[in-house]
């Protein structure tokens, strides 16, 4: 209750010059005259430094400057019990009133309100007309009130609540009419900060809603289109009719504001996803998911779902690469097609199974033939892949994730006309853009993955510093998480601006133990030694051997590498200073937003300063923890070469205070990061990936009945076996050095065609138990009540959480391709 006491207190502490200038004498409730009036607070002029009279009298009750007495807490504890809803929402009116221009009047106002809405639903299932009028519309109200008076580093919390009201409460006219009512009332600037949330609603049933989104959008679009085309086309590539449509008309009504503009962007952002993902990895991925939908389920409509698509593309060819992939190909892929249009042409009953197997062998032929003739490239030429982009020039369309509303433009001048392709597992793309301002930036072009979750964890972790910022001791240390832009081009791909000079740490692993002569894999090699047999061991049998590995190991590679790497003592200071401060910041926002798959690649480090910079953000909410096979069961990555680099104190020195720093500011702003949290989880565009029951693209009911059937399973063994290409489900200790990740191949890609699409719509609302599991364990995390029910303090908080980190028991059972030995 002492929080809740707290923040009832702070409201109801109104300046007397503001009780002079309104009073509470006409207009304003009982409960509201009276809970004010039996505060008797006394302040200095202005709210910048209040305090209470030394004593007060209430009811015969003295109360000190110490804080309240007891039975000051039992009438307010009672009251909540009973009418304590009213009374307060009360009291926050009469705050509005007393001072019209008091943003934390307004926004505590509007936040209550919008909590009782919550709670009701939750309760209930559904919210009433009654419960719209009282509550979700004086919540519409006071949020946009609060966003006109607030400044900059409050606005996200509050636009996002709004947003929530509005479109989980669009069915009653008093709420969207609420909305009409405010709209105008506040900056479009506003709105810019918000737009993947708003884009994520565009195809909502109410139609006056949609309308009005729809002509925010053209209002935003108006004002500042470079923000939004990139979004605007991502949306119109989904395979959801009513949001594609609704989008579609947006764009319409640009191009006819900004033509040259909107026609750019489509052919920028289509000849790029075009490159993500040439025919060949094309091919090579559908047909591996497709045998594996035929094979193990039986299921042929779900494969021809998959392959559908392609046969279409192939049909028209645009590029040199895709001419020269169907002269070689074309003719069996459509004898394949042919097939299977012949099957699906008789009925159900007399389907023949034979051409299905008939269209296997082609299908089987294509693939091993591409394997063989179409080796991982290191490069591509956009002359082959995407000729129209090179021959671009002087765009009117801002460099992908550049634009700002205060700075100059930087518009795309060229394209480099050479892509360079890494050798990991999902080949992403690294390549060039030159800016109208002489400058080249970099930028990672990822297939195969949805980068909607990365823009989201990036608007997240633009909040922590922000705040980060306006804390005096953060701010002294200059504490903040690396940032990147994340521009989403599809449902399954997008571009990531590169991080200049910096490298991940199994390479700068990799590279030291090479130039040293040590194998690469020289902790497992110990392990191994000490037991061969590493996956039939028990849990303490592999701490054991785990912790002999260790102990035979040095394991201070990064350090020695960041030493070599550094000309002199006094920069080697600096670097093992910042390395220290952004991996601890870094380690308490991950934990917070659930982040997990840390492994050595997804962690780079900057040469020049030596931050941490993370990556691959895919993975929140705890969703690696929950796996079924192989869970993380770390808050963070703190194994013992991340430890190594750190000051002769360990983690006992600047790693822990600026852990402690981290958690205090976040804890302390936790309503902010919530309302910003609530929003990703409760959006319909990423909450698929942890709201669906689905897991890695496998129905797990499906798995639990094929496991009854032996000789399917046996079957789909061999075909997987079959049809495989390197991938890393069997891995073991021994294979760790082709380390593509700390996830498991379960066998299916989720990038599969419409995968992301058809999972969008669902286990969206406020009520679904999964979500409400999500924003609980977000809070207890907030209030330090994530181990028990028992709250801590930040620095209990923070040992308990380094004690699970480096945990033996915990790193021990971890998957191999994580590395818990590095």
């Amino acid at each position: 209750q002492a929080e809740w006491l707290t923040t009832v207190e702070q409201t109801v502490l109104l300046s007397q010059e503001a009780q002079a200038k309104a009073g509470l004498s006409t207009g304003e409730s009982s409960y509201a005259r009276q809970f004010v009036r039996r505060e008797s607070i006394g302040v200095r002029r202005g709210r910048g430094s209040m305090s209470r009279s030394g004593q007060a009298s209430r009811d015969g009750i003295r109360t000190s400057d110490d804080g309240r007495s007891k039975q000051d807490a039992q009438y307010l504890y009672e009251l909540k019990g009973g009418q304590i809803d009213k009374a307060i929402l009360e009291a926050y009116h009469a705050a509005t009133v007393l001072d019209r221009k008091w943003y934390k009047a307004w926004h505590q106002l509007a936040l209550r309100h919008f909590l009782e809405t919550q709670r009701y639903q939750i309760e209930h299932g559904h919210i009433t007309e009654d419960m719209a009028v009282n509550h979700v519309v004086p919540a519409v109200h006071g949020f946009f009130r609060a966003i006109q008076l607030s400044k900059s580093d409050t606005t996200l919390q509050d636009t996002l609540r709004l947003l929530t009201a509005w479109f989980d409460y669009c069915e009653f006219e008093s709420v969207a009419q609420a909305v009409r009512d405010g709209y105008n009332s506040v900056s479009i600037r506003t709105w810019l900060q918000v737009i993947p949330q708003i884009l994520a609603r565009i195809h909502i049933k109410a139609e006056s809603t949609r309308r009005l989104v729809q002509q925010l959008l053209v209002e935003v679009g108006k004002s500042h289109p470079h923000a939004i085309m990139f979004s605007l086309y991502v949306a119109a590539r989904s395979e959801h009719a009513e949001r594609s449509h609704s989008v579609k008309d947006v764009l319409a009504k640009l191009h006819d504001m900004y033509p040259e503009l909107v026609e750019e962007t489509e052919l920028v952002s289509r000849e790029l996803i075009r490159i993500t993902l040439l025919f060949p990895e094309m091919w090579q991925e559908a047909l591996r998911n497709a045998s594996l939908c035929y094979y193990g389920h039986k299921d042929v409509v779900e494969m021809m779902k998959i392959l559908r698509p392609l046969h279409k593309r192939v049909r028209n060819p645009e590029t040199l690469r895709e001419y020269h992939f169907v002269q070689m190909f074309g003719s069996d892929l459509a004898a394949a097609e042919e097939h299977m249009n012949q099957y699906f042409s008789a009925d159900s009953a007399h389907r023949n199974e034979a051409l299905v197997q008939q269209a296997w062998e082609l299908y089987y032929v294509v693939f091993r033939r591409i394997e063989k003739m179409f080796p991982r490239p290191t490069s591509l030429a956009l002359k082959d892949t995407a000729p129209t982009i090179l021959q671009c020039r002087d765009m009117k369309l801002v460099v992908p994730g550049m634009y700002n509303p205060d700075t100059e433009n930087v518009y795309i001048a060229s394209f480099d006309p050479t892509l360079y392709v890494y050798p990991s597992k999902q080949h992403p793309r690294r390549m060039y853009i030159y800016g109208s301002n002489g400058n080249q930036y970099t930028f990672l072009l990822k297939g195969r993955e949805d980068l909607r979750q990365d823009e989201r964890s990036m608007q997240l972790f633009g909040l922590i510093n922000s705040l980060l910022s306006k804390d005096s001791e953060t701010a002294r240390r200059s504490l903040a998480i690396e940032r990147f832009p994340v521009v989403p081009l599809s449902s399954n791909s997008g571009l990531i601006g590169f991080y200049s000079n910096c490298e991940n740490i199994n390479n700068i692993v990799r590279y030291y133990r090479e130039s040293h002569n040590q194998p690469i894999n020289l902790e497992q090699r110990m392990a191994l030694q000490f037991s061969p047999n590493w996956d039939t061991l028990s849990v303490m049998q592999k701490v054991e051997s785990f912790e002999y590995a260790l102990s035979n190991t040095p394991g201070n590679d990064l350090q020695r590498a960041m030493w070599y790497k550094s000309p002199n003592a006094e920069v080697w200071l600096e670097r093992r200073t910042d390395y220290t401060r952004s991996l601890a910041v870094m380690s308490i926002a991950g934990y917070i937003l659930g982040l997990g798959d840390r492994h050595p690649s997804n962690i780079l480090i900057h040469e020049r300063t030596g931050k941490v910079v993370h990556i691959d953000l895919g993975d929140c909410f705890e969703l690696a923890a929950h796996r079924d096979k192989f869970p993380e069961k770390v808050p963070f990555r703190l194994t013992r070469m991340l430890i190594m680099p750190m000051e002769v104190s360990s983690i006992e020195g600047i790693f822990k205070h600026t852990a402690n720093h981290t958690m205090r500011v976040l804890r302390a702003n936790r309503e902010s990061l919530m309302a910003v949290l609530e929003a990703f989880v409760y959006d319909p565009l990423v909450s698929w990936s942890y709201l669906n029951d689905m897991e890695m693209g496998i129905d797990t009911s499906q798995d639990t009945k094929m496991t009854s059937n032996t000789s399917r399973n046996a079957q789909a063994s061999e075909h997987a076996a079959r049809w495989s290409m390197g991938g890393n489900g069997g891995a073991n200790m021994s294979d760790f050095a082709s380390m593509g990740g700390s996830k498991p191949d379960m066998g299916v890609s989720k990038a599969g065609n419409g995968y992301y699409e058809n999972a969008e719509g669902k286990a969206w609302q406020t009520g679904n138990p999964k979500a409400r599991a999500i924003v609980k364990r977000i809070h207890d995390k907030l209030v330090g009540t994530d181990f028990s029910n028992e709250q801590l303090t930040v620095s209990e908080q923070i040992e308990k959480l380094i004690q699970q980190a480096t945990s033996s028991e915990n790193l021990a059972v971890l998957y191999v391709g994580w590395v818990p030995l590095w």
